[in-house]
């Protein structure tokens, strides 16, 4: 590992390597790398493409809720895919198997999986992914925007007791470029495999990384609050819990309370 904050992303890739079929657009700021994303895509922009950007003025997280970085602090990037297969849920749990590889080679840390959609190292959330599908006017897409503290310090999180950032847990700065070839990197072995490897495999990974599993939690589900126990989750990402009578909750589309 090396770097420094002040690493240029920009020059960085201009000369790095990244995986067949890749490409990736940089630019120091946007309102939304999704919102680029999703624009390039009614362009025509072919599928692997990537959007970074070192500062957003209205990045956005699940719910529609605010996530905000200091630039050249966070790995904020957004990926265009044009799959067969458009379910978001899917690629949520992809990308976010991803994050937690890349995370784990480069850094050697362990990060788990917070249902549905953060990335946390020790309970506090590093990063999060939001899978979005859209239209081009041709075809489905799907767009992943994934937003990573990366060398966000202790001051800037100081009034978020539940986040953390790369940098905060190594001691050290991390380069966001190695980072993003890394991500880069797993993501295109996953897609690579055959379909029905591809299913057979990632839920497993996704899984075996989930945050609280065998612990009791409090989900928010439609405005209902349920407290039980983490089973499990199942591949179609929907979280298992187990309530008080005894019997199992599946959770579409709610969330872990803090």
């Amino acid at each position: 590992m090396s770097g420094r904050p002040e690493d240029d992303l920009g020059r960085f890739l201009e000369r790095v390597v990244l995986p067949p079929g890749w490409r990736v657009l940089h630019e120091r700021s946007v309102i939304s790398t999704n919102d680029l994303a999703r624009e390039a895509a009614r362009r025509g922009w072919p599928d692997r493409s990537v959007f970074v950007a070192d500062y957003q003025t209205a990045g956005r997280g699940r719910h529609g809720r605010p996530w905000t970085s200091p630039p050249r602090s966070g790995l904020l990037l957004s990926v265009l895919l044009r799959p067969r297969e458009t379910a978001p849920h899917a690629f949520t749990m992809l990308a976010s198997v991803a994050v937690a590889e890349a995370v784990e080679r480069l850094l050697a840390l362990d990060p788990a999986i917070k249902w549905p959609n953060d990335v946390v190292i020790q309970d506090r959330k590093v990063a999060g992914v939001l899978a979005e599908a859209t239209d081009d006017g041709a075809e489905r897409v799907v767009v992943v925007g994934i937003g990573i503290n990366v060398n966000v310090d202790a001051a800037t999180l100081a009034e978020l007791p539940s986040a953390t950032s790369l940098m905060l847990e190594t001691g050290v700065p991390v380069h966001r470029g190695e980072l993003l070839v890394l991500i880069l990197e797993r993501l295109d072995a996953w897609l690579e495999l055959p379909a029905a490897q591809l299913a057979a495999a990632l839920w497993p990974a996704w899984e075996r990384r989930l945050w609280r599993r065998a612990q009791r939690v409090t989900v928010s589900d439609g405005g209902e609050v349920i407290e039980g126990i983490v089973l499990g989750g199942a591949s179609d990402g929907t979280l298992r819990l187990g309530t008080r009578d005894g019997q199992e909750r599946r959770i579409l589309a709610g969330e872990i309370l803090p």
